[in-house]
């Protein structure tokens, strides 16, 4: 856990009672308008989880005495197999995006929204703002720090501390420059390349550090991921929920981001984690630290060893320990930062890799005697990610192999023992996926439509994922260690490839998605041979029954389909990336004090919503073929 955290510094009490008697609800008709959406949204969420969950219960259930009927009606050899498979794949791939509905439902009736607070006046409590810094451009941290230095908060009352782990000298003079401007900003390090603890020894380091200064460790710790601008109300939003209940210990807001692509062909949108998810757990009592923006009283951290350095996710595992030493966390849904995307397909890899192995990483800690005294359903909240992960990556990457092979056997890949048990699996088919569909429309709508319908797993990373968990999990086993931290750097500047062989040679060799190629490749032969087996038949109508039960099923039909135009992602953004935009022409910089904010027109959202093509043409496909096996048996 690294060093033994000091004695905590005495809060002055008087202070936060007079600062809480100035904190007053806030009075924006924007933001009463987008609460009254956003509860609009997040009431029916549930009730379309509930009726995802019993219609995929009622069409697995039939399709497995379907099944059983038709293994008793004679059904037998390559057949039978095939059924058998295409059922426990279907089964495989639909439980984790069940999770979400299940913390859905988990909700139902109690959804609320965080109340958005501002504090007035210029009593109140002390801050230590932590800026990590881990080797990214320079130009990225200064516009943070800079930034952070003119919120709207008693200059008297924070500290920025940029607490560096690179160990680059010209951090420490640009940040002298700045002591002008701000005494009360400070520069440390750990010292020459540290070897251990990742971001949450850089935290630890810096918590010491402050202890050292003139006054000791401030009231409350509030950090800062070194591309995140915060807004100059930043701290005014947030500080009024430590001070209005006294057992909360973390606040937590959502992370924004303004360089993502024209309609985000790589899926970097974060929304329904901070749109749809985290308000559902902030109504169940399960909001966590997302790990940038946050602040934390100094009390809680120092109750719970400083921050856990036991997994590379930091932040979730601090949620967890918080929560069993009997604090709560809350979730404010108000934008009070703007960050960065990795704006390279190389970078953003490594960051989902990172962030996989970490999530699964932390659900080990709840079985930590300290984790405990958490609820079950604090339990649950934490765990629900990381199963949801891991089984959503094993499961599809047996899919991705196994879905070619199952084709290519050309057997019919639904088992019935007559026509009417057919039409009953197409009509609970249909009634299936338009529940899931209008789960997913909902979620959509709450999260400004900024996300793809029917298509929340971006599948073309799942390869890279699962070796990551087997990497990961080897890790663990042989040296019991948590594995460094590498920084996935952000790349904000980058354009397209100088040539196409150049394209061609970066994505199939250099990034490794000759192995997309491989996957569509497969994909297209084993749909080609389900088709040939099927057109054996003279008859037209039988021709469509054996086209419907092969790779038209419409529960296979959706998975090949889908996986292929995901494969299709990374090769045509590497071959053809979207125009990246210079990071000066997102930001609107005052020549003077060089104040950077990102302008209107990089945090656009109608710019980034995706394209619904795909999902609306699967859609359609499942209710014309249904309709029409309906028609012809």
């Amino acid at each position: 856990m690294g060093e033994t955290a000091p004695a905590t510094l005495n809060s002055d009490d008087s202070i936060w009672k007079k600062a809480a008697a100035n904190v007053e609800p806030l009075d924006d008709p924007h933001e009463k308008i987008r609460e009254q959406e956003q509860m609009q949204y997040m009431n029916r969420i549930p009730r379309a989880g509930l009726a995802s969950i019993l219609s995929s219960w009622v069409y697995f259930g039939y399709s497995f005495k379907c099944l059983l009927d038709a293994q008793a009606g004679g059904l037998a050899g390559t057949a039978l197999k095939a059924a058998w498979l295409s059922y426990a794949l279907q089964l495989g791939l639909a439980i984790p995006p069940g999770t979400p509905h299940l913390l859905a439902l988990s909700a139902m009736g109690k959804a609320k929204r965080q109340p958005l607070l501002r504090l007035n006046g210029d009593v109140v409590p002390t801050v230590d703002i932590f800026i990590t810094y881990c080797g990214e451009e320079i130009e990225v941290l200064m516009d943070t720090v800079r930034a952070t230095i003119a919120i709207d908060y008693p200059k008297d009352s924070y500290r920025v501390i940029v607490l560096d782990d690179s160990v680059c000298d010209n951090i420490e003079t640009e940040i002298g420059k700045l002591r002008a401007q701000h005494k009360r900003t400070y520069y440390s390090t750990r010292g020459t390349k540290p070897k251990t603890h990742t971001k949450a020894g850089n935290l630890n380091h810096g918590l010491q550090f402050v202890s050292t200064l003139p006054g000791g460790a401030s009231d409350i710790v509030a950090v800062l991921d070194v591309d995140m601008i915060p807004s100059p109300h930043w701290l005014r939003a947030l500080v009024p929920h430590l001070l209005v209940d006294s057992k909360v210990a973390l606040a937590n807001p959502p992370q924004r981001h303004y360089n993502i692509p024209d309609r985000d062909p790589l899926g970097q949108v974060m929304d329904f984690l901070f749109d749809v998810m985290e308000p559902t757990k902030n109504t169940t009592n399960s909001a966590w630290c997302s790990g940038t923006g946050f602040v934390v009283r100094r009390d809680a951290l120092d109750g719970i060893g400083w921050v856990p350095e036991e997994s590379i996710n930091e932040d979730i595992l601090t949620s967890v320990f918080l929560k069993a030493a009997g604090w709560e966390i809350v979730y404010v849904h108000e934008d009070v930062q703007w960050g960065l995307v990795p704006s390279t397909i190389t970078t953003h890899l490594k960051q989902q890799k990172r962030s996989c192995a970490g999530i699964v990483s932390t659900a080990a800690a709840l079985w930590n005697p300290r984790a405990q005294t958490m609820t079950p359903e604090e339990k649950y909240g934490a765990l629900f990610p990381a199963f949801a992960i891991s089984m959503s990556v094993v499961t599809t990457a047996v899919a991705l192999v196994g879905l070619p092979v199952l084709l290519m056997t050309g057997a019919p890949l639904v088992a019935y023992s007559t026509n009417a048990q057919l039409r009953r699996l197409s009509i609970l088919f249909l009634i299936r996926i338009l529940a899931i569909f209008s789960h997913d429309f909902l979620a959509t709508k709450a999260a400004n439509y900024h996300l793809s319908l029917l298509g929340l797993l971006v599948v073309w990373t799942i390869p890279f994922q699962f070796m990551t968990l087997v990497r990961f999990a080897l890790s663990v086993v042989t040296s019991g260690g948590v594995p460094l931290f590498t920084p996935s750097g952000l790349n904000v500047d980058v354009g397209a490839a100088k040539t196409l062989a150049s394209g061609i040679k970066g994505a199939l060799w250099d990034h490794g998605f000759i192995i997309h190629v491989a996957i569509i490749a497969s994909l297209i032969s084993g749909v080609a041979a389900s088709l040939n087996a099927a057109s054996k038949s003279g008859n037209t109508q039988l021709v469509w029954i054996e086209l419907f039960t092969r790779a038209g099923w419409p529960p296979i039909f959706l998975i090949w389909s889908t996986y292929m135009v995901e494969c299709w992602t990374p090769l045509s953004y590497s071959f053809d990336p979207p125009k990246a935009m210079a990071r000066s022409t997102l930001v609107d910089r005052d020549p003077k004090t060089h104040l950077a904010y990102p302008t209107r027109q990089a945090k656009d959202s109608l710019r980034i919503r995706p394209s619904q093509t795909a999902a609306i043409i699967t859609l359609l496909y499942c209710i014309g073929a249904c309709g029409l096996t309906v028609y012809y048996m």
